[in-house]
């Protein structure tokens, strides 16, 4: 495949937490006092969301969505695959997963393939964390949850099983979100719309560990959607100015997905 890059997109947003997100760190464990399941810091010691955390996580959702709609998704279903990958050409073409997130290089795999999609780390907004906030948060960024295992025969609660987790509280923001989508083919443009519909899908799921139990419900705020061509970068006119949004209302995943039609027009 010939490619060449026609233009980039980039999506800002803040992400808000909706409850208690842990996306797993090193352990503090092996400290006296530390903590049985930590979060992951930045070097100064506050949380922050890896781009490969949420970067898979939408993949994995868009995923689901594809196998819902195509009984042959999953390649070796015998097997139980952890996750799908296009085996030939003829479906890498038409496959939005493989394009837009990337594809792991095979013997048998001879398409020349390119990641549509980059993912940046992400990091806490401190301002987010309020006085009031901070007054019943047991560590300076982050709150601990005791828990424990029931059982379910006498009510009681396990031997032993007593833990404390580490999370990020409702409330914290996480700011410069920023998803870079690279435009190689006309159409791309076309397939962009599965990176909104995969995080509308997120806002309904939960990003890190535990989200059975309540954690990692997340929302997408004020989005922010630029393009800019290869003649942008040719110029230097690539700046992040308001008046080179192209989506002016448009600041939900679900706002996207309905109105991807207005929004794939400014694409030129």
């Amino acid at each position: 495949m010939d490619f060449k890059l026609l233009g980039k997109g980039i999506i800002k947003a803040e992400l808000e937490v909706l409850t208690g997100m842990r996306i797993g760190g090193a352990t503090g464990g092996l400290k006296i006092g530390g903590l049985d399941l930590n979060v992951i810091t930045d070097p100064t010691g506050k949380p922050y969301i890896p781009g490969s955390s949420l970067k898979g996580k939408l993949r994995s959702l868009i995923e689901r969505k594809e196998a819902a709609n195509n009984p042959n998704f999953w390649n070796d279903p015998e097997e139980k695959p952890t996750r799908h990958m296009c085996k030939e050409e003829k479906d890498y073409v038409k496959c939005p997963v493989c394009k837009i997130w990337g594809i792991l290089g095979t013997d048998k795999f001879t398409v020349s393939t390119l990641t549509r999609l980059i993912v940046c780390d992400s990091y806490l907004d401190e301002s987010s964390i309020t006085e009031e906030m901070r007054a019943n948060l047991e560590l300076k960024w982050t709150e601990v949850k005791f828990e424990t295992a029931i059982n379910r025969i006498t009510g009681t609660a396990l031997s032993g099983s007593l833990r404390q987790a580490e999370r990020v509280p409702a409330g914290a923001r996480f700011k410069d979100v920023e998803l870079i989508y690279n435009i190689y083919e006309e159409g791309d443009k076309d397939i962009l719309v599965n990176v909104f519909i995969a995080m509308e899908l997120l806002e309904q799921d939960y990003l890190g560990g535990m989200g059975s139990r309540g954690y990692g419900r997340v929302a997408f705020r004020n989005i922010e959607v630029y393009w800019n061509t290869h003649q942008d970068y040719e110029q230097g006119n690539v700046e992040l100015r308001l008046d080179r949004m192209i989506n002016p209302g448009l600041d939900t995943p679900s706002k996207l997905v309905a109105n991807f039609a207005f929004l794939k027009e400014k694409l030129k």
